[in-house]
C-alpha cells in the first residue's frame, strides 16, 4: 500500500486520501475492539483505541506517526518469521504468560517502532515507591 501520503502537506487532498485508505485497510482486516482501532497519531502512538471518527480527526490535526510504515496494528502482516513454540522458553513464575519470549521472537525493532518496547523498558526498571525493592 501506498504510504507516501503520510509525508504531505497536512491540509492536501493526498493527505486526506491517504487518512481514508489507512482507516478503510483498518477496517478490512478487521482489526478494531467494539468499533474501535489503534489511533496512529504523534499524540496516541498506537496506544490508544479511538472510533474511526476520533482518530479521522487526530491525524490530520497532530499527524500521522511517521515511523509507523508497517501498520501492524492495523493489520498488516509484516516479514518477520512465524515463530511456534508450545511453552515458553524461559518460564517461571512471574513470567507465565511469556510475554518476554512473544516479544524476544517479534523482535525489539519491531517494538521500538511502535514507541512501546522502550516504554516498558523503562518502566520494568523504574521503582514504584521510595525503598522498593525490584525483584
Amino acid at each position: 500500500m501506498d504510504q507516501s501520503w503520510i509525508n504531505a502537506s497536512r491540509i492536501s487532498d493526498v493527505y486526506v486520501k491517504g487518512v481514508e485508505e489507512f482507516l478503510q485497510f483498518a477496517k478490512r482486516n478487521g482489526v478494531g475492539v467494539n468499533n474501535k482501532y489503534y489511533c496512529s497519531c504523534v499524540n496516541c502512538l498506537n496506544g490508544r483505541r479511538q472510533d474511526i471518527e476520533l482518530i479521522r480527526e487526530h491525524v490530520p490535526c497532530d499527524g500521522f506517526l511517521k515511523s509507523y510504515t508497517t501498520w501492524t496494528w492495523h493489520g498488516e502482516v509484516s516479514d518477520l518469521p512465524y515463530v511456534s513454540t508450545t511453552e515458553c522458553e524461559y518460564s517461571n513464575v512471574y513470567s507465565e504468560d511469556c510475554m518476554e519470549d512473544m516479544i524476544r521472537n517479534m523482535g525489539e525493532d519491531s517494538f521500538y517502532q511502535a514507541h512501546v518496547y522502550g516504554s516498558l523498558k523503562d518502566d520494568s526498571v523504574t521503582k514504584l515507591y521510595p525503598g522498593c525493592r525490584n525483584n
